[in-house]
């Protein structure tokens, strides 16, 4: 009974789905997961750019603004534009790093020790990880 639980109610998502089904990006068991990074890394870089679009809008119409009403508008949309570029900057570096891990996945076990580089893959996967913490607790 216990088990059925678990996989009723404390299934954790995986970041990646997450933010392809946030995203509406199509995630198929069919396109290999760096090609579904890569896609999802494209997509929010995209946003980025069109709410830099919009933040720059809202600041040129600050200029023109006369009254106080216009200027709280505007002051409202930069408000919100600068919390949901913050927002795609951390899912984007939160993909980067999940990017980086990928990386350094063997493909198959055998093919990773059949041409004699296994230690030193595992060595750079090692140091991808650490990287990627370094960058986790300095964003955080």
């Amino acid at each position: 009974m216990a088990e059925s639980s678990y996989y009723q109610g404390d299934y954790i998502r995986h970041p990646v789905y997450e933010l392809s089904s946030k995203y509406g990006v199509a995630s198929s068991d069919q396109v290999p997961l760096p090609a579904r990074l890569d896609e999802l890394r494209e997509h929010i870089r995209r946003e980025i750019r069109k709410e830099l679009k919009i933040k720059a809008g809202a600041e040129k119409l600050r200029e023109v603004a006369t009254d106080r009403k216009a200027l709280s508008d505007v002051a409202t949309i930069v408000k919100k534009s600068n919390s949901k570029l913050n927002e795609l900057q951390a899912e984007l570096q939160q993909l980067e790093s999940q990017i980086i891990l990928t990386q350094g996945q063997p493909q198959s076990p055998q093919q990773n020790h059949s041409n004699g580089q296994g230690k030193a893959k595992r060595t750079r996967t090692a140091n991808r990880y650490h990287l990627c913490s370094h960058l986790n607790a300095a964003w955080h």
